[in-house]
């Protein structure tokens, strides 16, 4: 008999996955923590009913997410990822020799425990990197202890959906851009723009706010609903710096200079409603 699993994210839209083993399903202190081997999309972390990533398509995810406000800033040397316990994001920003810190801000300890021992092969253990610095604790305090501190932020998160709201809200973006280091860059999982276009138009609304050069950006990830997901880049250096700039040592499985530049390109529709 197939096992699938199903994610509902939104109620006219469904997805589902076949499911070849139950590895991980337990509820944490903060969430339901599933993991799952499907079927061509290989290990799957799930969290409350949605899913986080897979070893077949995360690297879409975290290396646009990374590498974009990285080669923006040209030599970063502290680095702050919010959320982030899969150890993906980590992965890719310790390519950076520059890199002295990276701290991760991440409220459950179970997400990195779990996923130390299911995506090594994906990930490595970046974290036993002496310049990984795990903190295990909400980053709105973290945030407001540290203005001015960080040449990046990612803020690897979930939906916004219960604690994960408050991530997408104006007062994360004012503290988010409060820590950032003169000339620094951020950038933000930041949904869908099918299923979240005023949402996004809201983010991009504050963040412009704040900075002189936010801008959207998206990737393919076919796990993700609707087969994709968008950033936000949120700086005063626009994101063009970093076409000028050396990729790290290690090997892209997605990220290339025509997908960099290609991604800023949106589709006419999302286009006319978030710019004007």
């Amino acid at each position: 008999m197939s096992i699938w699993f199903t994610e509902e994210l939104h109620p006219y839209y469904r997805k589902s996955l076949r499911v070849k083993h139950i590895l991980a399903d337990e509820q944490t202190q903060y969430q339901h923590l599933q993991l799952l081997e499907t079927e061509f999309f290989g290990k799957t972390m799930v969290l409350d009913g949605i899913i986080q990533l897979t070893e077949r398509d995360n690297m879409g995810y975290h290396e646009m997410i990374v590498h974009v406000p990285m080669l923006a800033v040209g030599q970063p040397k502290r680095v702050l990822i919010v959320g982030g316990g899969d150890g993906g994001s980590l992965q890719q920003v310790l390519r950076y020799p520059s890199v002295e810190e990276a701290a991760v801000c991440e409220l459950d300890r179970r997400v990195v425990e779990l996923s130390r021992e299911h995506f090594a092969a994906s990930f490595g253990d970046p974290w036993v990197d002496p310049r990984a610095k795990l903190l295990i604790r909400d980053a709105f305090g973290y945030l407001e202890e540290n203005p001015g501190q960080f040449d990046v932020i990612i803020s690897d998160t979930t939906d916004p959906i219960g604690m994960a709201e408050r991530l997408f809200s104006d007062e994360f973006y004012k503290l988010m851009v409060r820590a950032l280091a003169p000339g620094g860059a951020a950038a933000t999982q930041c949904e869908q723009p099918f299923f979240d276009t005023e949402l996004i138009k809201q983010i991009y609304k504050a963040a412009k706010g704040l900075v002189k050069n936010p801008a959207y950006y998206y990737a393919n990830i076919p796990t993700y609903p609707g087969g994709g997901i968008g950033f936000m880049y949120v700086s005063n250096t626009p994101w063009t710096e970093g076409l000028k700039t050396p990729y790290p040592p290690g090997e892209n499985k997605y990220f290339n200079p025509e997908v960099h530049k290609a991604a800023f390109a949106l589709p006419e529709f999302f286009r006319k409603e978030l710019y004007g």
